[in-house]
């Protein structure tokens, strides 16, 4: 397909051209509106976007590394960051965000909620079409389409029980409705959006422009689940042309289009090409790219020559570049060293509850020693990862330190504190600050775990574990930064354990870490980033939660879910640990009046996960980069799939942007978040 793609997709670009619907490049704010609203009948109107600099870039290249590359282009039925990174720029959901993280229309041009934030009714814009890869219009977006798109996710049979969990958890009706098509098997394939209404899920659309949604209590923070892809629309029209199946598994060639980019050419591993959707609803009220280009790229070692050659436009420095920069006062680069914003994931240390070895057997070694309280408390009282945290930020490494499961900023409470202050005071940590030289949760012993680290191994001999216990880190085979990177983590466990007790082993997948080793349960650990899908801590701490089906990392990467359903001896003390945690959830859940209530319970449920080292915290992204590009022009909200929607960014020709002028951005940016 890809070979026969490559001539269609330039005569279908001569041809957008041509008709003079191609848009330019960056600059600020969100496309398709000023603000908008939770306030009863308030509204947002669209403000034009400012025309690009006259040294825009106009044809953009950036760079995502292989071992990110996209496994599903169907929105709805995605939960990771490297296909929403690329699909954003193909659909539109009903809220975008700006670039301080605040909410604005999308295809809803105004939203409202009543007096208890129960109900909430979003109108949408009446000028939204469906096109497919070819920029022909096929089909006109009502809310009818967003009908459909929520009994999609809804349906387990349809979507998989993928994106259920934000719905089910606040929408009337939801949860019963999964439970209903599940219960339905193979018939649940039948069923549509007048079924899910008739069952009595709190959606309606009194007309074809205004969609209304009812929640199970007081939500005042429902925009922001509303704007994650469990919301998105989809048409049923495409639907019933590619069937069930062929939906589900759409690619860029069959799936429709309703967002700022159509895709021009898509290589597996190789490139993604993104031209101007010329049907775009708010093509007037933003600036796009003429052409934008993600490269794939082996891993980061070769980046730097592919910025200095000209071949991409940003590039994410390494350990090594940062060396050979910052060691040379004359290298060229010094002056332009950026350091980037954290990113939006907090990166965790998962535990397989239930490793198997390459024979599908359980490696019982692993599995009762992780099963351990004092054994797993090593990992997070203990592990000293200054020197792993060099390897994203050698300038400032203790910037990456993550100290907690949920990411700062997600929510606050009435007096104005940010959630994970709260878990700090519960962790006893709240007074310690940054130091640029220790990390926070070691200060209290000093990172010594001589008393742990015996317990331990005096209780894991006795039931007949052997040592040191062998740990499964898996990189990607091939990528010289991966194993670079790795080898330091492997450092790190031997200087914090002693060769003793735990030791790293690395090992390599060819092409997919989710299929290759994660799916199959190879791994001893997994770091994954998670970010919020909405503004509340539970959908972070309800992905490790037991006896949900949604619970996403519970499901597919510590496995717990396995070992519930049939526990050895040794796990019962896990198992308890866990149904402290989930109860603590459960009940932080229940408080739905009181804000400040419901997060200080919130934060005791994650300080019993920290405890109990159900999961280790790991690192923030934060980067040092070389680009042409603004970030803090960039859509920049700490949950739902926008991000990396290339509107309205700030980009220059020349030189990149310099170490003074990003100072001053975040300068910038600072006084106005707090302004």
């Amino acid at each position: 397909m890809n070979a026969n793609f490559e001539s269609h997709s330039i005569s279908r670009r001569s041809f957008l051209k041509a008709s003079g619907v191609v848009g330019a490049a960056s600059i600020l704010a969100a496309c398709g509106g000023s603000s908008s609203s939770t306030a009863a009948s308030t509204s947002g109107a669209a403000s034009g976007a400012a025309a690009p600099a006259a040294d825009a870039i106009t044809d953009y290249v950036s760079f995502e590394t292989s071992n990110r590359e996209l496994e599903t282009w169907n929105f709805l039925y995605s939960q990771s960051a490297s296909d929403l990174n690329v699909t954003t720029n193909c659909w539109d959901g009903l809220l975008s965000f700006d670039c301080y993280g605040k909410a604005v229309p999308a295809i809803a041009s105004s939203w409202e909620h009543n007096e208890d934030s129960t109900v909430w009714t979003f109108h949408l814009r009446d000028n939204v079409d469906w096109c497919d890869v070819n920029g022909e219009v096929k089909s006109h977006l009502t809310s009818k389409d967003f009908l459909v798109g929520f009994e999609w996710v809804l349906n387990a049979l349809k979507n998989e029980a993928f994106n259920t969990s934000m719905p089910s958890e606040t929408v009337v009706g939801a949860a019963e409705y999964y439970d209903l098509t599940k219960d339905k098997g193979d018939a649940a394939a039948d069923m549509t959006y007048e079924d899910m209404l008739a069952a009595g899920v709190g959606v309606e659309a009194p007309d074809d422009y205004t969609l209304v949604f009812t929640c199970k209590t007081p939500c005042p923070y429902f925009d922001t689940v509303a704007a994650y892809n469990s919301f998105y629309p989809a048409s049923e029209d495409l639907i019933k042309e590619l069937g069930i199946d062929g939906f589900r598994s759409c690619d860029y060639s069959t799936m429709w289009y309703n967002g700022p980019y159509l895709i021009e050419e898509y290589i597996q591993q190789n490139t993604k090409s993104f031209i101007p959707n010329p049907n775009y609803y708010a093509a007037d009220d933003c600036t796009r790219f003429e052409h934008h280009t993600i490269t794939m790229i082996p891993d980061l070692s070769l980046g730097l020559q592919l910025y200095e050659n000209g071949e991409v436009d940003n590039i994410d420095l390494t350990e090594s570049n940062l060396t050979t920069i910052t060691s040379d006062p004359n290298n060229e680069h010094n002056k332009f060293l950026c350091e980037k914003r954290p990113t939006k994931y907090s990166f965790q240390m998962h535990l397989n509850f239930q490793r198997k070895d390459e024979n599908g057997n359980l490696d019982e070694n692993w599995n009762k020693a992780v099963s351990n309280r004092a054994f797993r408390q090593c990992f997070y009282k203990g592990l000293n990862l200054i020197n792993y945290y060099a390897r994203t930020n050698k300038i400032n490494p203790l910037k990456c330190e993550n100290d907690y499961y949920t990411m700062p900023g997600v929510c606050y409470n009435t007096k104005g504190e940010e959630y994970t202050t709260l878990v700090a005071k519960e962790m006893g940590f709240d007074t310690e600050k940054y130091d640029g030289e220790t990390m926070i949760r070691h200060r209290d012993n000093g990172g010594d775990i001589a008393d742990l680290k015996k317990q331990a191994m005096e209780e894991l001999s006795a039931i007949g574990v052997t040592f040191p216990v062998h740990c499964y880190h898996y990189i990607k085979s091939g990528d010289t930064n991966a194993l670079d990177t790795a080898t330091v983590l492997k450092q790190c466990f031997s200087e914090s354990f002693g060769d003793d007790f735990v030791v790293l082993d690395i090992g390599t997948y060819v092409s997919s870490l989710y299929k290759e080793v994660r799916n199959v349960q190879l791994h001893s650990i997994l770091q994954n980033g998670w970010g919020a899908d909405f503004g509340d801590p539970v959908n972070f701490l309800g992905q490790e939660v037991l006896s949900d089906d949604n619970a996403y990392y519970a499901q597919t990467t510590s496995w717990i879910a396995a070992v519930e359903a049939d526990p050895k001896d040794y796990q019962k003390d896990l198992l308890a640990d866990y149904q402290e945690f989930t109860d603590l959830v459960t009940e932080a859940k229940a408080i739905v009046t009181d804000t400040d209530a419901r997060y200080a319970a919130f934060a005791k449920a994650e300080a019993s996960m920290l405890n109990n080292a159900l999961c280790i915290p790991c690192l923030y992204e934060v980067f040092w980069c070389l680009t042409h590009v603004n970030e803090y022009t960039k859509i920049n909200a700490m949950y739902g799939p926008c991000n990396y929607k290339a509107v309205n960014w700030e980009t220059r020709q020349g030189d990149g942007y310099t170490t003074e002028e990003y100072e001053a951005f975040s300068a910038a940016f600072d006084a106005a978040t707090k302004a």
